[in-house]
């Protein structure tokens, strides 16, 4: 149908007009289309690659949109186009997971765009998605003194000062966000993050408001998510669990969970994978990955080893995943999926193992040891053995009670989908125990494990011990990390800015009666006792 509404088209102002009218009407496939035809029709036009780049920058193609950015920059001799273009070409490669090369342009300074909000808000957003807050917060800074009217300006400030810790001064942005847009969803979540509600301060019935006119889609449910939270903080819990029992029944409708396709591609990696494999060490930068189910510590543990002076955080890389799709000739989504395990004697480890390298040394900045805090990586520890033998893949482990309920009450992307139902909350659990324990056995020093609880109850030995399993020294800093000046963009962002502390351990008691459904099942699988405490292999 699109080819047919632009066969007729016989100059690319034509083509550009259509795709023009495209964009105005919503409709990115014909306005990709026609954008595409002008290229063909003129390629040495300048503002037809730039009109195609755009194009497929909203049709979700940054294939395209790289291609397109490329030949941008070939057909002009303008400085500022030239900026501007390798700016959207750094978001373009972020999305693409080229993290290493999106660093090399986005952190050049751009004196051509210094007046530009916009494109300084899209530097910033590559920045901040790289790990480099610090440096996103000016662009961010500029841009809501030139446009305060801006909702979503003020809101990525917020995500800029939250990510390094300044957290009273995301609060004034986030308050700023709503009151230039008092529908803004996402602004009233993150203000659920950053600190724990009080009577005096809370935002209960500005949700409770918003909700009662949202119908129960996952938008809707995402706002009970945050309500639920603020009430949780309050010691509200009869309220707070009827808000967050609405929101995963809502959930559960859009879950596309299935326990047998899990359980499969868990048996299919075992499989592939049954020992330590296939390459050779590499030179350079030490790798640790850093996996887990989600809510588990694995930020807080990043935090502790990026503290240390030899050691830098890379945050949650998508490129082992990406590597491996590439090697497996695979479309890339950053989830699991089981024909890599079944194309594995195809994949040639040693150079998935060198991409990864390639990408995660352009980022260490001169450190000896750089961790990836990607949790999903457990499933794929076998493969990152495989592709990088003296890599680390540190498993950090929490009792599953508290670990199922954190991933219980937030909401996630659709490879948590397993989060919004008990019963499949079992099941996965399942799957994630006998994988890792099939890791334990067979990949020997490589998979190393921590157990939450041993860090936070006694840091003074946990910390050392952790240190010493990766080959770090002892080091004060460590026992600090929310002193350390990096960037955290996960939801515990606001959590790891304070001191390692027990608060959090047994957490899921308060809700003991309400969540008494998944504890029978995690007893009927041997991982916990009658008292909800957990049973390690």
């Amino acid at each position: 149908m699109v080819q047919n509404a632009t066969a007729s088209f016989a100059t690319a102002d034509e083509a550009l007009q259509a795709a023009q009218a495209a964009r105005a009407a919503g409709r990115p496939l014909e306005e990709l289309a026609s954008a595409e035809l002008a290229t063909r029709l003129a390629p040495e036009r300048n503002d037809a690659w730039i009109a195609l780049a755009g194009a497929a920058a909203r049709a979700n193609r940054p294939d395209i949109a790289d291609r397109a950015q490329q030949r941008g920059l070939e057909t002009t001799s303008d400085p500022v186009q030239k900026a501007r273009l390798s700016v959207d070409r750094a978001w373009t490669l972020v999305n693409l997971g080229r993290w290493a090369e999106a660093a090399q342009i986005v952190r050049k300074p751009w004196p051509e765009l210094a007046e530009d909000p916009i494109a300084r808000v899209i530097q910033a957003a590559s920045l901040a998605t790289l790990g480099y807050a610090a440096e996103a917060a000016p662009h961010l800074e500029y841009a809501t003194s030139q446009m305060p009217q801006r909702a979503d300006f003020w809101y990525n400030l917020a995500v800029a000062y939250r990510a390094l810790g300044r957290l009273d001064e995301a609060r004034v942005a986030l308050d700023r966000t709503v009151r230039e847009a008092p529908g803004f969803l996402q602004a009233y979540e993150l203000i659920g993050l950053l600190k724990k509600a009080t009577p005096q301060d809370n935002f209960v019935p500005e949700l409770q408001a918003i909700r009662r006119r949202l119908q129960p889609t996952p938008e809707a449910a995402r706002i009970d998510y945050a309500m639920f939270k603020q009430l949780d903080d309050l010691g509200r819990t009869v309220e707070a669990w009827g808000v967050l029992a609405r929101a995963t029944q809502v959930m559960q409708g859009v879950s596309r969970y299935s326990a047998a396709e899990d359980a499969a591609t868990a048996e299919a990696m075992k499989g592939a994978f049954p020992a330590k494999a296939r390459g050779a060490g590499g030179e350079g930068v030490r790798n640790v990955f850093i996996v887990g189910l989600p809510r588990t510590g694995t930020t807080l543990i990043e935090r502790i080893i990026g503290a240390h002076p030899r050691a830098k955080a890379l945050g949650e890389l998508e490129a082992f995943g990406r590597a491996v799709k590439a090697a497996a000739d695979l479309p890339f989504h950053p989830y699991v999926d089981v024909r890599v395990a079944r194309g594995a004697d195809r994949i040639d480890w040693a150079a998935v193992g060198a991409n990864y390298r390639s990408e995660a040394g352009a980022l260490a900045d001169g450190a000896e040891l750089v961790t990836d805090k990607m949790p999903l990586n457990w499933w794929y520890a076998g493969a990152i053995a495989a592709a990088l033998p003296d890599a680390k893949i540190l498993h950090v482990r929490r009792e599953p009670m508290d670990a199922l309920f954190g991933a219980f009450k937030m909401p996630f992307a659709p490879a948590f989908d397993w989060s919004y139902r008990f019963e499949d909350m079992a099941a996965h659990y399942k799957v994630y125990r006998d994988l890792t324990d099939h890791w334990r056995a067979t990949l020997g020093d490589a998979f190393v494990e921590v157990d939450y609880e041993d860090v936070v109850r006694a840091p003074d030995t946990g910390v050392p011990a952790l240190l010493e399993k990766l080959g770090l020294s002892f080091d004060e800093a460590c026992l600090a990390p929310e002193k350390a000046k990096v960037s955290v963009m996960t939801p515990s962002a606001s959590q790891v800015r304070e001191p390692i502390s027990i608060e959090k351990v047994g957490a899921w008691r308060t809700y003991e009666k309400e969540l008494e459904p998944l504890r029978a099942l995690l007893e009927q699988g041997g991982w916990v006792d009658a008292k909800g405490d957990g049973v390690r292999a």
